[in-house]
């Protein structure tokens, strides 16, 4: 017996947290009673149906790298017809949905899979997942200004910060800067660029937990992930387990 967001999670319908949303919009029925409490144990004998179609477990967990371009959004639908992730994710025989988000104009590493746990690990504060930035700003970028930027920019209840920063490249009025994060809040690297006078030109994710971007992998363009690269990931999403 498990919770029904983690079951739900498990069988490649979505993230933990919109498992957690379907729920609780009344979309998921279990034996032929809808259900809106995340906890629910539910078992592989039970019958469960997200929107009257049936779910069961992921046997098999398909793991894929996106390099994502500017300009598409990073979701499998737009109700406003935009541009999605979708379009460039042609022929993939799997349900898969991305781990996390990269917001419209951002671009780089996307992890697309079925696997729920990864989604959780990845998308969760708590396991401090590192996610590595290059940020093209407009400005000079000093050593002190990351030094503010670990230290913490408050708004309004939240307050954002980088784990460790480093100046590449200064050339002419711009900089390129290299960030780590752990807790990916949304437009967070521009908020914090943002709150210093060094508006964001450019930004890019080259790395996840142990992933790295294909350097050899265009725009656009999607691959599953090496064998080599899904024993590391299998390594980290154990070590993980024991937090």
């Amino acid at each position: 017996m498990e919770r029904l967001n983690k079951f739900l999670a498990r069988a490649g319908v979505a993230s933990r947290r919109k498992c957690d949303q379907l729920i609780a919009e009344g979309r998921v029925t279990v034996n032929g009673v809808v259900v809106t409490n995340p906890a629910t144990r539910v078992s592989e004998n039970d019958l469960v149906l997200v929107d009257n179609v049936p779910v069961r477990p992921v046997e098999h967990h398909v793991y894929i790298e996106l390099h994502k371009p500017r300009g598409y959004l990073t979701t499998l639908k737009d109700p406003y017809g935009r541009k999605t992730i979708a379009e460039l994710l042609q022929n993939i025989p799997y349900r898969v949905f991305p781990v996390g988000r990269l917001d419209r104009d951002s671009e780089g590493l996307l992890l697309l899979t079925n696997d729920g746990f990864l989604t959780y690990v990845f998308t969760h504060p708590r396991f401090g997942v590192e996610k590595r930035y290059l940020v093209h700003v407009q400005g000079e970028v000093q050593a002190e200004d990351l030094e503010r930027l670990k230290a913490g920019i408050p708004r309004g209840e939240e307050c954002y910060r980088i784990v460790s920063g480093q100046v590449l490249e200064k050339k002419g009025e711009t900089s390129l800067v290299e960030v780590v994060l752990t807790e990916g809040k949304k437009h967070e690297v521009r908020i914090l660029f943002d709150a210093l006078g060094f508006p964001v030109i450019r930004l890019i994710r080259v790395g996840m937990g142990p992933l790295t971007l294909d350097p050899e992998l265009p725009p656009g363009k999607w691959r599953y992930l090496r064998k080599d690269e899904e024993e590391k990931l299998r390594a980290y999403l154990a070590e993980r387990r024991q937090t």
